[in-house]
């Protein structure tokens, strides 16, 4: 869905205004973080009215990020090249609103390696976690392939245990989906939910963690089982090509996801070619 901005305003401050108009056009908060620190970050260093600018300038900014190092926040979880690129798109699309026509080269990035867990790694995570939330919390990832920042979005209301299924109502594009869990994370659930029953009301976090503490655990988990490069995506990206194996239909995955284009569903189809390939050799060399 492409959002509808409207027009620049000519006697307001323009990022003010953009900003509120990304709002109002359903942003998911992702977007609105993402394009809030890029526009800032490019005009402190431009330090010039934005309808001004050059393409020169966009390509200085762009080298500016390259070169800064540290704790740069430029630099996030999901790498140098991949943040500078959302940033230039970002800062352009806000150009191309205002009617600043630049054209900066735009920073390609190789397609990262989907990694997913077999069936034995789940069970071996699951058998690694010392505390009854940890296995509750892996186990509804594997089940239900939500984002991090879904997870932590979570309030104990959310859950319907009857009906095996949460409310996910933070979501990235804004969208409130429904995603459901197994039995073996019902029960997991259910002994949860009763444990902390008497510490929280139902409209508490599900899980009172940071991002920070959510992957800090995951990677915790992942060297004792072996796993050093598991991450939390990870665990999405596992629930995903486990749907696929199992033959859910794609825009039933894309749904489940929580991905606007089914596109980007598609990506994870290269993790079952070992699948695809294990069937044709048994249908055709034996």
């Amino acid at each position: 869905m492409k959002l509808q901005l409207g027009e620049p305003p000519t006697d307001a401050d323009p990022f003010i205004y953009f900003m509120e108009s990304l709002k109002f056009s359903g942003a998911g908060q992702g977007t609105i973080k993402l394009y809030s620190t890029a526009i800032q970050d490019f005009l402190q260093f431009v330090k010039k009215d934005p309808r001004s600018v050059t393409t020169q300038d966009v390509i200085d900014w762009i080298g500016s990020l390259n070169s800064r190092k540290g704790r740069s926040r430029v630099v996030d979880k999901r790498g140098r090249s991949a943040t500078i690129r959302s940033y230039v798109i970002a800062v352009r699309r806000f150009l191309k609103w205002l009617g600043v026509n630049v054209k900066p080269p735009v920073p390609r990035i190789r397609s990262p390696e989907r990694m997913a867990l077999r069936e034995e790694d789940i069970v071996a995570l699951l058998s690694a976690c010392r505390r009854l939330r940890d296995k509750v919390i892996v186990s509804l990832l594997v089940d239900t392939g939500l984002r991090s920042s879904e997870l932590l979005s979570l309030r104990r209301s959310d859950v319907d245990l009857e009906r095996m299924l949460i409310r996910v109502r933070e979501t990235k594009n804004g969208e409130e989906r429904i995603v459901f869990f197994t039995s073996r994370t019902a029960t997991l659930l259910r002994q949860y939910l009763r444990k902390t029953q008497d510490k929280e009301s139902d409209d508490a976090p599900l899980f009172n963690l940071s991002y920070q503490a959510l992957y800090k655990l995951i990677k915790r988990l992942g060297r004792k089982t072996g796993l050093t490069w598991l991450r939390p995506h990870v665990l999405r990206h596992t629930f995903a090509t486990n749907a696929i194996r199992r033959g859910v239909p794609l825009p039933a995955v894309q749904r489940l996801m929580g991905h606007k284009d089914i596109k980007t569903t598609q990506i994870y189809t290269h993790l079952v070619t070992e699948d695809l390939e294990n069937a044709y050799r048994r249908a055709f060399e034996t």
